[in-house]
């Protein structure tokens, strides 16, 4: 008589129950495996030693990593179960108190601005550092809420702020003294400047109602409108009858240059003042032909000396 294995056949309670199971533990695997991953992340942040972290319970400082203990020189036992952030006197005195109080009471991740924060007020020694920080509140609904802390030493950084600021600041200060020499040689060449204008628009009283106004270098347009300007004021202060206008000085007198001593010579007419203009070139006096300007009716001479004979000649009573 042959014999054969005979399969144990359960009943379909039971096979459904292991399917379930088997369907359990394989979620539950892949739920492990997607736990590991930021697991390995915090470990690394947690133990590398480059970020300080501060984990809170209830509120207190429960745990810190070592970088806590080299960053701020603390023994972490010291304050673990005692001391709070929200108790903390010199967050309170920054007036961080109401971003903290979001992160422990309304679970938001919050970051803190930088501060300058010193353990020795708080536990009488330790170093003070300038810091950056961030609150990242854990939801855990098996147990109490806690709340990371991470610190970065900011102290370069805050310290190549300060020379940066300090660089700024000299910086302003020789812009603003270069300017203000800037200002002062501006203000002496503009009184060089006038004083060269007023040297070279000189009105001159040779005699008892005569001006004589000898003219030097290139007149342009500024420069005329200078010449009558004070011209006149000068005929109307010394009620001068007669004016020597001397071009001797002149380089070259162009058909502009030409106009603006005709306009010269019919304002001083207006003031009752005759006009005479010595110091005409055979050039000079070919161009004004040429350009058809005419003055007629103004005495011009050669040289100043022809231009003084003959007015002195009119007015004995000056001989």
């Amino acid at each position: 008589m042959s014999m054969e294995p005979i399969e144990s056949a359960g009943t379909p309670h039971e096979s459904q129950t292991i399917e379930e199971l088997r369907r359990e533990n394989e979620a539950l695997r892949r739920r492990v495996a997607d736990l590991e991953v930021p697991a390995r992340r915090f470990k690394a942040l947690y133990d590398g030693g480059v970020v300080s972290v501060q984990i809170y319970r209830d509120g207190y400082s429960a745990e810190a990593n070592p970088c806590f203990d080299r960053l701020w020189g603390l023994r972490p036992e010291e304050i673990h179960g005692k001391y709070s952030l929200l108790e903390d006197a010199q967050v309170a005195a920054g007036g961080f108190l109401p971003v903290v109080e979001r992160a422990f009471r309304n679970g938001e991740a919050t970051r803190l601005p930088t501060i300058r924060y010193d353990p020795v007020e708080l536990i009488g020694y330790g170093s003070a550092r300038w810091v950056a920080s961030a609150l990242l509140p854990v939801e855990d609904t098996a147990g109490p809420r806690e709340v990371i802390q991470l610190h970065m030493d900011v102290g370069e950084l805050k310290h190549s702020e300060e020379e940066l600021r300090a660089q700024k600041q000299r910086l302003e200060a020789a812009v603003a003294e270069r300017t203000a020499e800037l200002a002062e040689q501006l203000r002496i060449s503009e009184e060089q400047q006038r004083a060269i204008a007023a040297l070279s628009t000189p009105v001159l009283r040779v005699w008892s109602g005569i001006l004589a106004v000898p003219l030097i270098g290139h007149i342009d347009p500024d420069r005329a409108a200078r010449v009558l300007d004070v011209l006149l004021q000068s005929i109307t202060a010394t009620s001068a009858e007669h004016v020597i206008i001397d071009v001797t000085g002149v380089p070259q007198i162009d058909a502009h240059a030409a106009r603006h001593l005709r306009d010269t010579v019919r304002a001083a007419g207006l003031l009752g003042a005759q006009c005479m203009i010595v110091g005409i070139s055979g050039r000079t006096a070919r161009m004004l032909v040429e350009c058809g300007l005419d003055f007629e009716g103004v005495p011009t001479f050669a040289t100043l000396q022809e231009g003084l004979r003959r007015l002195l000649s009119g007015r004995p009573e000056l001989v």
